[in-house]
């Protein structure tokens, strides 16, 4: 224990040579919060009863740096990983963004794990939410069909998406506002039946003083969509041979003068089974307001439309959408420091089973908590969020 500590005092105590240190940041976010969490009125009985906890949103830690080659090129590198300081069970080293590459005057060329799709729509609807509660995130809703699954062997991806490993990734410099991103992901033959999952992304962003909108859209195959998310292999039960799953996202915020903020988002879900399709559309809102220069309130509305199946015999579709709405209210104690609190509760229908998206999620079924279809997940929490 004490071995594995001391690089990390040092690194922070400024005891490693100048020459060691010149290049690296040391950085990260510490987000922990007191919640009352419940999921109720499944339709089989599968309720989740109120309970309290501390919860981490998405803590983590990171190094990086960089090298000054010459003629306006630099070797950049990083190193990110999860930190869940009240109990970390999906932690591991460089288990989130972390890459090392090129960097120049024509952008910057990755090689490494780094997130695909799934983030991508942060800038124009969950700014906000990434220095409060993430199950706030409008990710309660986009990135899944809900727990849908046309049958017990053609389960669909919980999250479309994810942190990806084996990722080649080109981002272009910005151009009147205007960059894209390409990423290539490949699981090196990880799947089922020696399946070869790979991914391809393609993204636009645009951002100004007031204004940030982001389309994306993935293709991947074999891999149902599943792309990682702080694992190093894709899980069999969604590794599907012959499935091809496609994505689009749009997303934009729009910053007015007077301090509000107003974000709109679509995402259209597709997975293509050897035995037909499936495929959903959902929407989200965010409205804010910034109240003082510390202080801010705003609010998440999304819905999730019934899922569409052309997989002949497979489960209904009836009543597998879902609603969702979050309250955020933030208050910042500095530049660094920041107090929240934070009401979300999706609203499933009786076939569905939307669930929060969290490094502490509400469902664990290590311990055989699951929430019934048509329960609704509801939370209350008050937190502090830290970043160095």
């Amino acid at each position: 224990m004490m071995k594995k500590t001391w690089p990390v005092i040092w690194l922070s105590a400024g005891l490693f040579p100048t020459w060691v240190q010149a290049d690296v940041q040391l950085y990260g976010k510490i987000n922990l919060a007191f919640e009352t969490i419940a999921a109720k009125g499944a339709k089989d009985g599968r309720d989740i009863e109120s309970m309290q906890r501390v919860t981490s949103n998405l803590s983590y830690i990171g190094f990086r740096g960089s090298e000054d080659l010459g003629n306006g090129l630099s070797a950049i590198w990083q190193v990110e990983q999860d930190i869940n300081p009240d109990e970390c069970r999906q932690c591991g080293f460089a288990n989130r963004n972390s890459y090392v590459g090129l960097k120049g005057q024509w952008g910057r060329l990755l090689a490494g794990r780094h997130d695909i799709y799934w983030t991508s729509h942060i800038p124009g609807m969950d700014r906000r939410i990434i220095s409060t509660g993430i199950a706030g995130s409008i990710l309660s809703l986009f990135g899944t069909f809900g727990g849908y699954a046309p049958r017990a062997d053609r389960p669909t991806a919980p999250l479309t998406g994810g942190r990806a490993p084996n990722v080649l990734r080109y981002e272009t410099p910005s151009w009147y506002g205007v960059s894209s991103t390409l990423s290539f992901s490949t699981a090196e033959k990880q799947g089922v039946s020696q399946s070869d999952p790979w991914a391809v992304q393609g993204e636009l962003d645009y951002k100004d003083a007031k204004l940030a909108a982001n389309v994306v859209w993935l293709e991947s195959r074999d891999s149902n969509g599943f792309l990682g998310s702080g694992y190093t292999h894709y899980p069999p039960s969604m590794t599907v041979e012959g499935t091809r799953s496609r994505a689009v996202k749009a997303v934009a915020m729009y910053h007015f003068g007077s301090g509000t903020v107003l974000g709109v988002g679509f995402e259209r879900l597709e997975t293509r089974f050897p035995e037909g399709k499936v495929s959903r559309n959902a929407y989200g809102v965010h409205l804010g307001q910034t109240l003082s220069p510390a202080a801010y309130m705003g609010v998440h509305l999304g819905q999730a439309d019934d899922v569409e199946s052309h997989v002949s015999g497979g489960a209904t579709t009836q009543d597998t959408g879902a609603r969702f709405i979050s309250l955020i209210g933030s208050y910042s104690l500095s530049k660094r420091t920041l107090l929240f609190a934070e009401y979300a509760r999706i609203l499933n229908d009786s076939n569905a089973a939307y669930t929060f998206v969290s490094t502490a999620n509400l469902n664990d079924s290590t311990v055989g908590r699951v929430a019934g279809k048509g329960a609704d997940p509801r939370t209350l929490m008050v937190g502090i969020n830290h970043t160095f």
